[in-house]
């Protein structure tokens, strides 16, 4: 071999041999722990109303939260936006995450208001509930800003000031305007007393096979800032609905991991 062509080598080998040697101590190196995060409002009235007293209520299951990787630290929060803030795509509108007035989505025409694949999932989901003794339907789909605003400012006045605020959303803080969510009821029983019918019982075992989660779940106010209502489910889709599980006490805030 060229005496010429060896003097050239053998010193490059011997620079990627010690590059190799460095590289292998820091791939060695351990990682530090990554982090593991533990994810509107109603119309209905929180005067609660006769209805029969169910057998026994289910407790409420809180499933371990799928790892994820933390949201990008969100910069607008507080603000009403123009159009609705996410997480990997997930809509999340809050007393925190608000929309402004400006926001129609573009389904707003359809029946309820609601996105196509909201309405007919809730057409699977009333259709087996049904079946199952436990007929549900919509008593509220999609508000617009000026009709959320009109219904906080009617419930100030029947409410006392933290009454209203526990069960209604002020304008922008509302799902109800995305036309993802809705209030759903057995045609008699609102407010509070339909968390004692069977129609409750049966979409808190249920409504996640269609894709819906009960949003406000109970002892969760501290995370949701609302009380505790059975009657409002948030459309999410079936894979992520799945994740939460029947009778889930698990916030879309603490799925999401923004709690």
């Amino acid at each position: 071999m060229n005496p010429r062509f060896l003097a050239l080598v053998l010193p490059l080998a011997g620079a990627l041999a010690l590059s190799a040697c460095s590289t292998m101590a820091v791939a060695g190196t351990p990682s530090p722990t990554a982090f593991v995060p533990s994810a509107s409002a109603a119309s209905a009235e929180p005067t609660a109303q006769a209805t029969a007293e169910p057998a026994a209520e289910p407790t409420p299951v809180t499933p371990t939260p799928v790892s994820k990787p933390a949201p990008p630290p969100d910069t607008r929060s507080g603000k009403a936006l123009n159009e609705p803030f996410t997480v990997d795509g997930i809509v999340v509108v809050s007393k925190v995450h608000r929309l402004s007035s400006s926001y129609v989505p573009a389904w707003a025409a359809k029946p309820h208001g609601l996105h196509p694949d909201v309405h007919s999932a809730f057409q699977e989901l009333a259709a087996a509930a049904k079946a199952d003794g436990a007929p549900v339907m919509i008593r509220s789909g999609y508000r617009s800003y000026a009709a959320q605003q009109a219904s906080f400012a009617k419930a100030k006045k029947q409410y006392d000031d933290k009454t209203a605020r526990l069960y209604f959303a002020e304008a922008g803080a509302s799902e109800h305007q995305t036309g993802l969510a809705l209030d759903a009821w057995d045609g008699r029983n609102r407010g509070t007393a339909f968390a004692r019918t069977e129609q409750a019982s049966w979409l808190a075992a249920h409504a996640h096979e269609y894709g819906f989660i009960v949003r406000y779940p109970q002892g969760k106010t501290d995370i949701t800032g609302y009380a505790w209502e059975s009657w409002h489910l948030r459309w999410v889709g079936t894979e992520i609905a799945a994740e939460f599980g029947p009778n889930s006490s698990l916030t879309l805030e603490e799925y999401l991991g923004l709690a």
